[in-house]
C-alpha cells in the first residue's frame, strides 16, 4: 500500500512539475481508498493550493448525473426513456420522432450548440435554458433520430427541461436532493458567478507558465456540464450508485447501447470492456472519472488546466494500482522547421469524434504553424520533427502529418484521423 502510494505520488508529481498537470487525483479499490492527494495551485493569483477537497468543474461528467436523474424519474412512474420528447416538450420540432432515448444517448439528430459561431463571444454573460433551446431548436435535423450517433450537448439541456418539468424542482436542486444528498457527496453541485471559496480556477498552460482562461458562465452548460465536484465525491458516487438506482436501471446507464469510432456508448458514459468512463473538458477544466469493473478498480483525475495530460495520468495510474509498466513522463523537446515544410501542412481538415464531425484550420502566422478546431481557441502547433507536433487544446495532443494528405492526432489519450476538406 505504502509503495503504491509513493509510486503514483511520484507519476503525478513529475507531470506537476513539468507543467502539464495541477488538480487531484484518487485511486480506489473495492470501496478502499488506495490514494488521493492534490497537486498544484486552485488559485495562482492567491497560492491557493490545489487538495482531494478542492471543488473542480466536472464539464461532461454531468450528463452521467443527468442520466442518473433520467433513470430515477423512470423508476418513479414520472416518464419512459422511450418517451417521445413531445410528450414532455409539447411543441418541439420532430417531439414524436425523437425520443429522451435519443437524447440519452447522442442520437437524436440535434445539432449541437457549442459547436456553433459565436458561443465562444457570448458564454461569459447568463443565459436562460429557454434562450439555448430557442437558439438550436429550429435548426435542421443532422440526420434521422436514432440513424447514427453524433455527440450533441443540447439533447442534454433538453433532458434538463425534462427532468425540472416532471420533478417539480431545479436541475440543480433535484441532483441535490436526489444524487448528492444520499451519498454525503456534500461539496459537490452546481453554481455560478464568481469562482466559490474551496473551488479551483480554470487556467491554460504553457511553458510553465499559467493564464486564466476566459470566464464561461455555467448556464451555458446546464445539464450537459454545468456540475463541480471532488475526487473524494466522485470516489463516493461510484460506490454509491446501487443505492441511488435499481439494478436493471444501473445495467442501462452502463449499457453500451450504441457505438461511434470505436467507442461504446451508454447513458453518458463511454464503454470499453469492462471500462466505464465518465469525461469531461470545459473552459478550464478536464477531468475522467473510470470505473474498471474487472478488478473493482476506481481512479478518478481532476485538473484546473484545460490543456492537462489528464488521460495519460489515468492510465499511469491504472497501470501502477495493477502492478503493470508504466513510464514516468518526460520533457518535450521542440525543433526549428523551416517555413515551405510549414506550408504543406495549411489547409482545413475534417475529423470525427463520437460521431461528432468537427473542423480543424491549419495556418501560417510568421514562422508558427497554428490550429484552431472549431469552438476552440486558436493555438499554437509546435514541431517535435518535420512530420510530427504538438498542441495544447482540451487535454495534451499530438499531430502526425502523413504523406498521404491525412493527419493522425492521439489527443487525450484517443486515436483520431483528420481528413482534408473536400
Amino acid at each position: 500500500m505504502f509503495l503504491l502510494s509513493r509510486r503514483m505520488d511520484a507519476l503525478v508529481r513529475a507531470y506537476t512539475l513539468l507543467g502539464r498537470f495541477s488538480g487531484a487525483v484518487l485511486v480506489g479499490r473495492r470501496g478502499r481508498r488506495l490514494f488521493a492527494e492534490g497537486y498544484g495551485r486552485a488559485d495562482h493569483e492567491r497560492a491557493v493550493p490545489n487538495t482531494p477537497r478542492t471543488a473542480f468543474r466536472i464539464g461532461s461528467q454531468t450528463k452521467t448525473f443527468t442520466a442518473i436523474a433520467i433513470l430515477q424519474l423512470q423508476e418513479q412512474g414520472r416518464l419512459r426513456v422511450t418517451d417521445p420528447i413531445g410528450r414532455h416538450l409539447p411543441g418541439y420540432p420532430r417531439g414524436d420522432a425523437i425520443t429522451l432515448h435519443h437524447l440519452l444517448t447522442n442520437t437524436s439528430g440535434i445539432p449541437d450548440y457549442v459547436t456553433t459561431d459565436g458561443f465562444t463571444r457570448i458564454m461569459g454573460t447568463p443565459r436562460t435554458r429557454a434562450a439555448i433551446i430557442a437558439g438550436f431548436r429550429d435548426r435542421p435535423l443532422l440526420f434521422e433520430p436514432g440513424a447514427r450517433m453524433s455527440y450533441s450537448n443540447s439533447g442534454w439541456v433538453l433532458l434538463g427541461e425534462v427532468i425540472e418539468r416532471s420533478s417539480g424542482l431545479t436541475y440543480g436542486e433535484y441532483v441535490r436532493r436526489n444524487v448528492f444528498a444520499p451519498l454525503a457527496m456534500e461539496r459537490s453541485g452546481l453554481s455560478d458567478g464568481p469562482v466559490p471559496q474551496g473551488h479551483a480556477v480554470g487556467y491554460m498552460a504553457s511553458d510553465g507558465r499559467f493564464a486564466r482562461t476566459p470566464y464561461l458562465h455555467n448556464s451555458h452548460q446546464d445539464a450537459a456540464g454545468a456540475l463541480h465536484s471532488t475526487v473524494g465525491d466522485l470516489h463516493r458516487w461510484n460506490r454509491g450508485l446501487p443505492r441511488l438506482l435499481r439494478p436493471e436501471s444501473l445495467a442501462e446507464l452502463v449499457k453500451p447501447h450504441v457505438a461511434a469510432d470505436g467507442i461504446g456508448y451508454g447513458y453518458g458514459c463511454a464503454v470499453r470492456g469492462d471500462r466505464v468512463e465518465s469525461s469531461g473538458g470545459t473552459v478550464g477544466f478536464v477531468s475522467v472519472s473510470a470505473h474498471h469493473r474487472r478488478d473493482d478498480l476506481f481512479v478518478t483525475v481532476l485538473s484546473n488546466i484545460e490543456n492537462a495530460a489528464f488521460t495519460e495520468i489515468e492510465t499511469a495510474l491504472v497501470a501502477i494500482a495493477r502492478g503493470e509498466p508504466y513510464e514516468l513522463p518526460s520533457r518535450r523537446i521542440f525543433v526549428t522547421v523551416a517555413p515551405d515544410v510549414l506550408d504543406r501542412y495549411t489547409g482545413r481538415y475534417t475529423m470525427r469524434h463520437l460521431g461528432r464531425t468537427s473542423t480543424m484550420e491549419v495556418t501560417r502566422d510568421g514562422e508558427r504553424l497554428m490550429v484552431e478546431v472549431h469552438g476552440l481557441a486558436r493555438t499554437e502547433l509546435r514541431p517535435m520533427s518535420e512530420t510530427r507536433f504538438f498542441a495544447r487544446m482540451k487535454g495534451e495532443v499530438e499531430l502526425d502529418f502523413r504523406a498521404s494528405g491525412e493527419v493522425a492526432l492521439n489527443w487525450a489519450g484517443h486515436d483520431v484521423t483528420a481528413r482534408p476538406a473536400t
